[in-house]
């Protein structure tokens, strides 16, 4: 089989293949089809990582726990890495897992009834190393199950304070017949209610019995609130989301939430210009 990449316009790149027989072209199309289900972009189907994703799917085509752990590899590999994403299994350092578990995690957490989704997340990660380390004779597993024993406990930790946070603008998320549109009006009108806004990653450095000091880290400027629970928050912990107040007031409270990461996670983090 021979393949060549051509650029259709400036937003897409489409693979044409030229198949020497019937059967290959069968199996792209299968290839395609299992991709869809875990959203693995067409590019991956060509990349190193591709077959390997798609094999391990094949091995439990109706786990939906599996599925979803594999939505967000494959986004990991393609959205989240980009260009700087390994040429091969073999060249992931572990700076490559490092940044999976202690910032990509965090960065993309689902809020779910159970508060599991850190559990899950690791426990499919593990498995699918113990599996990739079989198939293609790697030795992950070491570094992965000491980066989740390291990370484990403080990510369930931080899972918890991030739901109870983002349920407080959406309410209505586990509801049968929430009404997402009517929750981002009420978020709207809430922020048009604060004179000032200030979106950033923040630290929290100073940890009060009525609040805590947050340092945005890329404008050095302090914020102090108490819209956030002191007593589940951590030193060095790393807050990515919006803070507003209304004129001539000290405090700001907390408008939005968008991540809590571990203190590990800052060199993974784009500080915004």
């Amino acid at each position: 089989m021979k393949s060549r990449l051509i650029q259709d316009s400036p937003q897409m790149r489409v693979w044409l293949q030229e198949f020497n027989h019937p059967d290959e072209h069968l199996e792209m199309l299968e290839k395609f089809k299992i991709g869809r289900e875990f959203n693995l972009r067409s590019r991956g189907l060509i990349e190193y990582y591709g077959i390997d994703l798609i094999d391990y799917k094949r091995e439990q085509m109706a786990n939906k726990i599996r599925n979803e752990f594999l939505t967000a590899f494959a986004h990991y590999m393609t959205d989240h890495l980009e260009d700087e994403c390994p040429r091969s299994w073999k060249e992931c350092p572990p700076s490559f897992w490092e940044e999976l578990i202690f910032a990509y995690l965090p960065h993309t957490m689902k809020v779910v009834p159970k508060k599991n989704y850190t559990e899950q997340f690791l426990l499919q990660l593990r498995k699918f190393v113990r599996w990739l380390d079989k198939r293609n004779d790697t030795t992950f597993l070491e570094v992965v199950d000491l980066y989740i024993s390291q990370a484990s406990p403080t990510l369930k930790k931080y899972e918890d304070l991030f739901s109870e946070l983002f349920l407080n603008n959406y309410p209505g998320l586990h509801l049968p017949d929430w009404d997402y549109m009517n929750e981002i009006e009420r978020l709207d009108k809430r922020m048009e209610e604060f004179d000032e806004t200030t979106y950033g990653v923040f630290e929290v450095t100073k940890i009060m019995d009525d609040g805590i000091v947050l340092l945005d880290l890329h404008s050095h400027y302090s914020y102090f609130t108490k819209s956030i629970p002191h007593e589940k928050t951590d030193l060095e912990m790393i807050i990515t989301g919006c803070f507003g107040k209304k004129e001539h007031a000290f405090l700001w409270d907390l408008a939005f939430i968008d991540g809590i990461y571990p203190k590990r996670a800052f060199n993974y983090i784009q500080l915004s210009e």
